[in-house]
């Protein structure tokens, strides 16, 4: 290991032992990326609906390349952001390294679910199936993942309050599958986007230390 390194580690091994000493638990750090990822969803569903509802009269709005500049955004807020949450003390517990490991997958999967959703389109009607059903399906699976690594995390972090947003989630899941095919998921989207994951950031940032390791 480099001089650095060592450093760090024993930094956030000090720091956890303090917190231990004290009786509390490393709290979550990278709240500011479930804000982002947040902002995006229901920021781009909401303008979505407000399109198809012919509220918003944007032609790009709604399209392949709004989702995907979406998407791109996130990214690029995630790969700004992010180094700076992962190196605050107490990003090395098991309830960080779940949390970070968990929801950075959830992303890779569902921007490789939508990419190839896109790129699928010509099969999907050649086989006579409905493009925008599968289009539809994002949500309920985003929301039902969310769930699970909200779970995880308040498992791994002993964090009983982060069960309820998983509760919620897949409250948000179901509801946006009801809704398939109906431009009120872009609602149900939009809302789940700031309970599910814009609020717990928030939460999760008001909670977080604020110094660097």
């Amino acid at each position: 290991m480099t001089r650095n390194a060592d450093q760090d580690l024993a930094g956030e091994i000090a720091y956890v032992k303090t917190l231990a000493e004290e009786g509390r638990n490393a709290p979550l750090v990278g709240g500011v990326l479930y804000v982002i990822w947040g902002a995006v969803i229901a920021v781009a569903a909401l303008l979505t609906y407000l399109e198809a509802a012919g509220t918003l009269a944007l032609p790009f709005v709604g399209g392949l390349w709004f989702w995907l500049g979406a998407l791109a955004i996130g990214w690029a807020a995630s790969f700004t952001f992010g180094p700076r949450a992962i190196r605050k003390p107490g990003a090395l517990t098991i309830g960080n390294k779940t949390a970070s490991a968990a929801w950075f997958a959830i992303g890779v999967f569902m921007s490789i679910f939508w990419v190839a959703s896109m790129a699928f389109v010509g099969h999907f009607k050649s086989s006579g199936v409905d493009p925008h059903f599968v289009f539809g399906l994002m949500f309920p699976v985003a929301f039902g993942l969310y769930g699970v690594a909200f779970y995880a995390t308040a498992v791994a972090a002993r964090l009983d309050w982060m069960r309820g947003f998983a509760a919620a989630s897949w409250i948000f899941s179901i509801a946006s599958l009801y809704f398939i095919g109906d431009a009120r998921q872009l609602l149900a989207g939009a809302a789940g986007g700031v309970i599910c994951a814009i609020l717990p950031g928030l939460m999760l940032m008001r909670r977080e230390p604020s110094d660097i390791v």
